[in-house]
């Protein structure tokens, strides 16, 4: 059994708290929180113990979930590492990248798991999605769009909406743009108050010549998280919350310029045209049975510690992302 502590005694403390109870290769050996209430309460509905000092825990573990907010993950993640303990960390893995590239490689020094929470690469719509991507894209530059948005929490306070929810869109679009972001254009601003941006929008062109367009508002009416690769072959729009895809593939004809205005003659457009969208540019729907995403990435870090497999969501994953938010931010300043 791996013998696991839980930093963060919050909601998503107690999230992961549920799915290690549950799983088999897991042993929880106790929680730890700077607001101890929490952590009491947690450690009495597990039957474990609630730690004072991050040392203590550290020193009856073999692995750490860090689940506090993201202004500690530096500190902290730093401290279990020294101690030799793998590390599954909630994102975004650090507010700068600086201190992210130093874990890193903390981790690599140490030979420790180091895995980061995105947890939208368990969503079963993506894995569908990057099958369908691959396809369409053909190697060729693609048009992303990502809407995130969700109503004001007052969670993650201590981060933008860039780091906070846009992070996640910045995570898949690297895992699929293998390139080098060449301009960077963004704006954001605040609305609760504060010092850090609730609405931000980027756009982001890579060396490919794939522009990515990204959304995220943490203060919208409505809940969203959307994404639509456009490739010159097919479109794949998908919807997170759903783990729905709408594929949209276009005819070889059309590829190939039959229907070009040059090519097509007037009579014929006439008897074309009322089916020409559905026939031609033919869609279909998938969806995907709903899972516990959670509970596939605890069981990731188990196997990546049990059996030293790669996690899915590595932390050089993780500061590839933060690297480029960092840059979305500073966009923003100067805009």
């Amino acid at each position: 059994m791996i013998k696991i502590g839980i930093i963060g005694a919050g909601r998503l403390g107690s999230f992961h708290a549920e799915k290690i109870v549950a799983h088999s290769e897991f042993e929880l050996v106790g929680v730890m929180d700077t607001d101890i209430v929490a952590s009491e309460r947690l450690a009495v509905k597990h039957k474990v113990k609630s730690f004072d000092k991050l040392e203590n825990i550290l020193n009856n573990v073999d692995a750490v979930v860090l689940a506090a907010p993201t202004a500690l993950h530096y500190e902290i993640g730093k401290t279990a590492l020294q101690y030799g303990k793998h590390l599954l960390m909630e994102k975004p893995l650090c507010d700068n990248a600086a201190c992210g590239d130093e874990l890193v490689k903390l981790s690599s020094k140490n030979n420790l798991v180091f895995q980061v929470g995105h947890i939208e690469e368990f969503n079963p719509a993506w894995q569908d999605a990057k099958k369908h991507i691959i396809e369409f894209s053909d190697n060729e530059p693609i048009l992303i769009d990502t809407v995130r948005t969700s109503g004001y929490t007052f969670r993650s306070t201590d981060i933008g909406t860039t780091f906070d929810m846009m992070i996640h869109d910045i995570d898949l679009v690297l895992s699929i743009v293998q390139h080098d972001a060449i301009s960077i254009n963004a704006a954001g601003f605040n609305i609760i108050g504060g010092k850090h941006e609730d609405i931000a929008s980027v756009n982001v062109k890579f060396e490919n010549g794939t522009v990515a367009n990204l959304f995220s508002s943490r203060v919208a009416n409505n809940a969203t998280r959307t994404m639509r690769i456009t490739t010159k072959n097919g479109n794949v729009d998908i919807d997170f919350a759903k783990r729905t895809l709408l594929l949209q593939k276009i005819n070889a004809d059309v590829k190939s310029g039959k229907f070009a205005p040059k090519r097509i003659l007037n009579e014929d457009i006439t008897k074309i045209q009322p089916t020409f969208m559905q026939e031609f540019f033919v869609t279909a729907k998938i969806e995907n049975e709903s899972v516990d995403a959670l509970a596939l990435e605890v069981d990731d870090f188990a196997n990546a510690i049990k059996n030293g497999k790669t996690p899915r969501v590595t932390g050089e994953r993780g500061l590839k992302a933060i690297k480029l938010a960092e840059k979305f931010l500073t966009s923003m300043k100067i805009n």
